[in-house]
Protein backbone atom coordinates (compact mmCIF):
# COMPACT_ATOMS: atom_id res chain seq x y z
CA UNK A 1 0.00 0.00 0.00
CA UNK A 2 2.70 2.51 0.95
CA UNK A 3 4.72 1.45 -2.09
CA UNK A 4 1.84 2.49 -4.37
CA UNK A 5 1.43 5.80 -2.52
CA UNK A 6 5.17 6.43 -2.77
CA UNK A 7 5.13 5.70 -6.50
CA UNK A 8 2.12 7.95 -7.06
CA UNK A 9 3.72 10.78 -5.07
CA UNK A 10 6.94 10.65 -7.10
CA UNK A 11 4.93 10.48 -10.34
CA UNK A 12 2.85 13.52 -9.32
CA UNK A 13 5.88 15.57 -8.23
CA UNK A 14 8.04 14.38 -11.19
CA UNK A 15 11.20 15.11 -9.16
CA UNK A 16 11.46 15.05 -5.38
CA UNK A 17 14.37 15.04 -2.97
CA UNK A 18 14.87 12.29 -0.43
CA UNK A 19 14.42 14.59 2.58
CA UNK A 20 10.95 15.57 1.34
CA UNK A 21 9.96 11.90 0.91
CA UNK A 22 11.18 11.05 4.40
CA UNK A 23 9.18 13.90 5.93
CA UNK A 24 6.05 13.36 3.85
CA UNK A 25 5.80 9.64 4.59
CA UNK A 26 7.22 9.84 8.15
CA UNK A 27 9.99 7.34 7.35
CA UNK A 28 13.63 6.88 8.25
CA UNK A 29 16.24 6.42 5.53
CA UNK A 30 16.66 2.70 6.26
CA UNK A 31 12.89 2.24 5.86
CA UNK A 32 12.74 4.18 2.60
CA UNK A 33 15.73 2.49 0.93
CA UNK A 34 14.21 -0.97 0.24
CA UNK A 35 11.00 0.53 -1.16
CA UNK A 36 12.90 2.90 -3.42
CA UNK A 37 15.03 0.00 -4.70
CA UNK A 38 11.83 -1.82 -5.74
CA UNK A 39 10.60 1.30 -7.57
CA UNK A 40 13.97 1.82 -9.28
CA UNK A 41 13.88 -1.83 -10.36
CA UNK A 42 10.47 -1.26 -11.95
CA UNK A 43 12.14 1.15 -14.38
CA UNK A 44 9.97 4.20 -13.74
CA UNK A 45 11.90 5.81 -10.88
CA UNK A 46 15.43 7.09 -11.33
CA UNK A 47 17.79 8.09 -8.52
CA UNK A 48 20.15 11.04 -8.86
CA UNK A 49 22.88 11.68 -6.29
CA UNK A 50 24.45 15.14 -6.34
CA UNK A 51 27.74 15.18 -4.49
CA UNK A 52 28.27 18.63 -3.12
CA UNK A 53 31.91 18.42 -2.11
CA UNK A 54 33.68 16.79 0.77
CA UNK A 55 32.26 19.09 3.45
CA UNK A 56 28.56 18.56 2.63
CA UNK A 57 26.50 15.39 2.43
CA UNK A 58 25.19 14.23 -0.92
CA UNK A 59 21.80 15.47 -2.06
CA UNK A 60 19.55 12.64 -3.35
CA UNK A 61 16.66 13.13 -5.79
CA UNK A 62 14.13 10.70 -7.24
CA UNK A 63 12.43 11.39 -10.55
CA UNK A 64 9.64 9.72 -12.49
CA UNK A 65 10.18 8.42 -16.04
CA UNK A 66 6.95 7.85 -17.97
CA UNK A 67 8.58 5.25 -20.21
CA UNK A 68 10.37 2.40 -18.50
CA UNK A 69 14.14 2.84 -18.52
CA UNK A 70 17.04 0.66 -17.51
CA UNK A 71 17.21 0.88 -13.69
CA UNK A 72 20.09 3.15 -12.71
CA UNK A 73 21.47 5.67 -10.27
CA UNK A 74 23.11 8.81 -11.63
CA UNK A 75 25.99 10.40 -9.71
CA UNK A 76 26.70 14.09 -10.28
Amino acid sequence: MILKRLSTYIKTQQRVDEVTLLKHFHLKQNGLAPMIEILIGSGHVQKTVSRRGEQLSAHVFYSWQENQVIPMTVLL
